[in-house]
């Protein structure tokens, strides 16, 4: 008990309680850190439709097809345009694609040399850092003779 009232009568106790009290405050801070740290992503995709083509659009060996971004996010786009191809799975494939960063709406790309009487698949695409966002739709056309 002699011990503890010489602690009180030091004032070791008034030194620590403010030290006590700031490192309370410190881990406080360190969690709200980790929490605003470990947030989710804030990066927003572009969001793409791929366009019906009109019969206009399609000759025996051309094709100008068109796509539109509803949205073009906050994510840089590299390059974006219409992937094409003979196969459902779309391989193989082909691009045609315009570089830079896009404004919503529609846009449309050539295709030349294609086989005539062939059906083809496509839809559009954008390039965002390494990876492609495309079209949640895919339209299909076929060549005339």
């Amino acid at each position: 008990m002699e011990n503890l009232k010489s602690v009180f009568q030091t004032g070791y106790l008034s030194y620590t309680f403010p030290l006590l009290k700031v490192a309370r405050k410190l881990i406080i801070l360190s969690f709200l850190f980790i929490a605003v740290s470990c947030s989710e992503d804030s990066s927003t995709p572009p969001v793409l439709n791929t366009l019906v083509a009109q019969d206009s659009d399609i000759t025996t060996t051309t094709a100008t097809l068109k796509g539109e971004f509803t949205s073009v996010g906050n994510m840089k786009i590299v390059e974006y345009g219409i992937e094409i191809s003979t196969s459902q799975l779309f391989t193989p494939s082909q691009t045609s694609s315009i570089q830079g960063n896009p404004a919503p709406g529609e846009f449309q790309v050539q295709f030349t040399d294609l086989d005539p009487n062939t059906l083809y698949y496509y839809k559009a695409y954008a390039l965002v850092n390494t990876a492609n966002v495309y079209s949640e739709n895919r339209e299909q056309f076929t060549t005339k003779q």
